[in-house]
């Protein structure tokens, strides 16, 4: 491969030939207070911290926690019969 390479390229050279396209300014406008508004309803109707019930705030992570655990273990012994430990 040399320096040249990617000058005889014909995917790069397709590329090179595309036409750009741009959003109107109009419309970039129109997009951008519609995210924004989407954003602000959003954080408006977000959960506060605490709330919850007790299976997502205690349950549910001590579970997953148990489960990861038990695959860590799982990892290290077949590890461990592997290398003859």
């Amino acid at each position: 491969m040399t320096f040249d390479d990617g000058q005889r390229d014909l995917s790069l050279a397709a590329l090179a030939e595309l036409r750009t396209y741009d959003v109107p300014q109009r419309h970039a406008g129109r997009l951008r207070s519609q995210c924004h508004a989407v954003l602000q309803s959003q954080s408006r109707g977000s959960v506060p911290a605490g709330n919850g019930t007790r299976f997502q705030r205690i349950i549910g992570p001590a579970l997953a926690g148990a489960w990861c655990l038990a695959y860590l273990v799982e990892i290290i012994r077949r590890a461990a019969a592997v290398y003859g430990f």
